[in-house]
């Protein structure tokens, strides 16, 4: 094997050229390999004009032996008589009280006779110029795939990292990295050599091997490595003669944490540093800096990062890959896409929404950072007076499974009046006369009735870990007694959640069936989670189109009307060309036929948003059989795979409301069209039409879709999002819509 080649560009003065670097890993090296190399490295580039030798492992003396050993005075010759070239010997030098990276330079006389010059100092840039050589070529960055960003130990989010390990594949690579490292620290024998990732043991032991050879170091010193930010609070009591080496920074904040811990800087060096902004910097040594600046014909432009509580990649929906050292996701991801179809929504679902709608009960939750609850919600007391066959089923369970003796009553999103009046048209009301009724902010400051009954009523069953703590308290205050729990309508996101509930409530010191649980009619909705709603993320758009002074009078109208209530059954979405966007009289998943009118946007959002609650769990419905032990489907975001809303929905229920349905109720993730060509081209091709039919009379949801572009909801790969914006400048739209267009990005 023959050398490991490097090559960098430099300048001095008004020349520009090459130079190159020979890393050698042999222990005898010859005259003969070294000549082949440079007559290789000359017929290949020939305007190379600085050739640096270097073969850490051996002493200066044998490799000086190789040099006038062979032919390589001869073979340089005619270039360096040209070009005015060096051949340099790397090697060590002891300078004060540290060994320092020297380079040796020698020329030719008339006759061709080598001739030495005095030592100079490796430049820094030359050596950053070589490793970044070495790193770049072996994709030491790394782009994270389309739909996924990175978490990284620090607590910084990117969709860049630096990735070492793949960079120490030769014992030429550590060498060279291993020399440079050694090089750019106070290097006096060590006690102990720390590393902060395990890859990096090769570099260490590279490192041991060159200190001990050129008589740098007297013994070996003991490798550790101690995992980065994770194990920093396990490294041992810091000495001043450790020597560490951090692989990759973008922030320098591990070193901070060493220098805090008591260890020396000036024995701690990064190996690869990349600038996160002009004023990011780090401690220590830095062998190479791969950041791109002024004068510089290397490097890599800074990376972005964002901190984990304000991270605009989690809001744009890309899905987090937690990193632990180097390990990270390098393939292509899976896509996965959500087909609404008519099995999609089961029979109970259907006939729970029939019952909902068109009685005005059903609002959406606009804003608000409740991530353990829907996105809806509606008034019980009304629910249970113009929904009969809800508050007969609720008088049936309340009959069948009031407890008796009854100690307390436990009311939540529910009046008094409304639960007195069941009890009376239940007739039995005597069995509640004695109990005490409570709301559950009070419950666990009641006194302890030991085998007594309680009754907990919901009106709207949707935050799960309210009724867990109703539950742990009624354990301590009826213990040894009687419970039961009866819901009017219970919000769930698959059977496995709401299994979960049941058995929670109902377990107890005798089995399963201790306690009692009823629902008088359940549906599955997804929770809010911890994304940005829609309407939220429009309104931040909105309002900052107004500070720029960019508002137009369609702007400042949905603003006024997003603002006026935080809770909506209508203007949902941005009404179209015709006003607010309606159901047609075709809808297979809600009867249209009758009182079509009054079917508002709000039912229309439920609709869809229980379908693809349902196509998330692959089309199992709250109804769906349980099995105990066994990990159900969620088709959701992961490193292996993208979930994203099928194109074939837009296509299929091509009714303005739906689309808009669509767009709102799917996750941001799910519309991330940016990792997959052939979904965005669909997409790109259906706003396309919308663009051209709004001109004609039609397109009611342009808005819809360039709202959610904007928001980076909705994004498509970057050749369609350039096509949609030269559509948009050049069409005669509306100046809110071309607007709106203009925050496309």
């Amino acid at each position: 094997m023959h050398a490991l080649r490097l090559t960098t560009r430099f300048k001095e003065d008004a020349y520009q050229g090459e130079a190159c670097l020979f890393v050698y890993d042999q222990q005898l090296l010859s005259g003969t390999m070294l000549s082949e190399d440079v007559r290789n490295q000359f017929e290949s580039r020939p305007g190379t004009s600085k050739i640096f030798i270097l073969a850490p492992f051996m002493t200066e003396e044998d490799i000086r032996a190789c040099f006038f050993a062979g032919s390589l005075f001869g073979r340089i010759r005619n270039y360096f008589h040209v070009l005015g070239g060096r051949l340099y010997l790397l090697t060590f030098q002891k300078i004060s009280h540290r060994y320092v990276c020297r380079a040796i330079p020698f020329t030719i006389d008339e006759n061709g006779a080598p001739i030495e010059e005095p030592a100079i100092d490796v430049e820094p840039q030359l050596r950053s110029g070589w490793l970044f050589d070495l790193f770049d070529r072996h994709a030491g960055r790394v782009d994270a795939p389309s739909g996924v960003h990175f978490g990284k130990s620090s607590g910084k989010h990117s969709d860049k990292f630096l990735r070492v390990s793949g960079v120490t594949l030769s014992s030429t690579a550590c060498a060279v990295i291993g020399y440079f490292a050694l090089g750019s620290i106070n290097n006096l024998q060590p006690r102990r050599v720390f590393v902060d990732t395990a890859p990096l043991i090769a570099i260490a032991f590279a490192i041991e091997k060159i200190a001990c050879s050129q008589g740098i170091w007297e013994l070996a010193a003991p490798i550790h490595s101690f995992s980065s930010y994770g194990g920093i609070s396990r490294l041992p009591e810091a000495s001043g003669k450790d020597i560490l080496f951090v692989s990759a920074s973008t922030s320098g904040g591990l070193v901070a944490k060493l220098g805090e811990l008591g260890f020396n800087e000036s024995r701690i060096a990064t190996l690869f540093f990349l600038e996160t902004s002009p004023t990011s910097k780090t401690s220590g040594a830095v062998v190479c800096d791969l950041t791109f600046g002024v004068g510089k014909p290397f490097g890599y432009p800074p990376i972005e990062s964002f901190t984990a509580g304000d991270c605009e990649l989690c809001r744009r929906g890309l899905f987090l890959a937690e990193l632990e050292g180097d390990q990270f996701l390098l393939e292509k991801r899976a896509v996965k896409r959500l087909e609404v179809k008519t099995k999609t929504q089961d029979g109970d679902a259907r006939q729970t929404i029939e019952l909902l709608a068109r009685t005005g009960l059903l609002r959406v939750k606009l804003f608000g950072n409740e991530p353990r609850s829907s996105a809806f919600t509606l008034d019980a007391n009304e629910m249970l007076t113009k929904v009969p066959k809800i508050r007969a089923q609720v008088i049936r369970d309340l009959r069948r499974y009031i407890p008796s003796p009854l100690s307390y009553v436990v009311l939540v999103d529910i009046s008094l009046d409304t639960f007195n009046a069941m009890l009376k048209e239940a007739e039995i009301g005597p069995l509640a006369a004695c109990a005490q009724v409570l709301t559950s902010d009070v419950l666990g400051s009641a006194p302890s009735v030991v085998g007594g009954g309680a009754l907990v009523v919901f009106g709207i069953l949707d935050d799960f870990s309210k009724a867990r703590d109703i539950n742990a308290q009624l354990r301590t205050v009826v213990s040894k007694g009687c419970v039961a729990y009866i819901s009017a309508l219970t919000i769930a996101n698959s059977a496995e959640y709401l299994s979960d509930l049941k058995m929670f409530l109902t377990y107890g010191e005798l089995g399963r069936d201790t306690f009692t649980y009823a629902a008088a009619r359940s549906l599955m909705l997804p929770l809010r989670g911890h994304e940005i709603s829609p309407w939220e993320l429009e309104q931040q758009l909105l309002q900052r189109l107004r500070q720029e002074r960019d508002s137009a009078p369609e702007f400042e109208a949905r603003l006024n009307s997003l603002s006026a209530h935080g809770q909506q059954n209508a203007g949902l979405f941005w009404p179209g060309l015709q006003g607010e966007l309606q159901i047609q009289s075709d809808f297979v998943y809600l009867s249209s036929d009758l009182n079509r009118e009054a079917i508002s946007q709000a039912d229309i959002f439920a609709t869809i948003a229980n379908l693809l609650a349902c196509a998330r769990v692959d089309n199992r419905g709250l109804s769906a059989q349980v099995t105990i032990g066994k990990e159900p489907i969620r088709w959701n975001q992961s490193v292996y795979g993208h979930t994203q809303l099928s194109p074939a929905n837009f296509e299929d229920y091509n009714d303005d409301v739906l689309r808009a349905a669509f767009l709102r109720a799917a996750s941001t993730a799910e519309l991330q069209y940016s990792s997959d060509e052939d979904s965005s081209a669909k997409i790109f091709s259906i706003i396309q039409a919308l663009i051209h039919g709004w001109l004609q009379g039609r397109g009611n949801c342009l808005p819809e879709f360039l709202l959610s572009l904007a928001t980076n909801r909705l994004t498509l790969i970057l050749a369609h999002t350039a096509q949609l914006k030269g559509l948009l400048a050049a069409s005669n739209l509306p100046k809110f819509l071309i607007t709106l267009g203009a925050q496309i990005h």
